[in-house]
């Protein structure tokens, strides 16, 4: 004989939940292997806050240098309609298909002749 015990769906779902979870933190490597696997990394501290600290003032002034070059290249190639026309082909590429219809039709004097009528 089988006992059958009625469980909630929430129970159910948490019980599934912690042995999964307790499965994946048996899997976990310990700490003997972690320190087995990967260096000592404390001095690397040091070295990454001295490194980042350094003033260089000679990087910034190449990057300031790049940055207003690409700027004054942008805004001469900004003249040039071939320029536009790419940039606008390219906007197009990567845009949804769009279909515009334009038409322009001359129902002035055909409306002249139906009001007429209608009077």
């Amino acid at each position: 004989m089988s006992e059958r015990a009625e469980v909630s769906f929430d129970a159910a779902l948490m019980m599934a939940i912690h042995a999964d979870a307790q499965k994946e933190l048996n899997e976990l490597p310990t700490p003997a292997q972690l320190k087995e696997r990967y260096p000592d990394t404390s001095r690397w501290d040091a070295r990454l806050q001295a490194a980042l600290h350094k003033h260089r003032p000679v990087l910034k002034r190449v990057l300031v240098a790049a940055m207003t070059l690409v700027i004054l290249t942008l805004g001469a190639l900004a003249v040039s309609a071939d320029f536009r026309k790419a940039v606008y082909t390219m906007i197009q590429k990567f845009l949804p298909i769009e279909m515009q219809l334009t038409y322009q039709a001359n129902f002035s004097s055909h409306l002249r002749t139906n009001n007429c009528q209608q009077l």
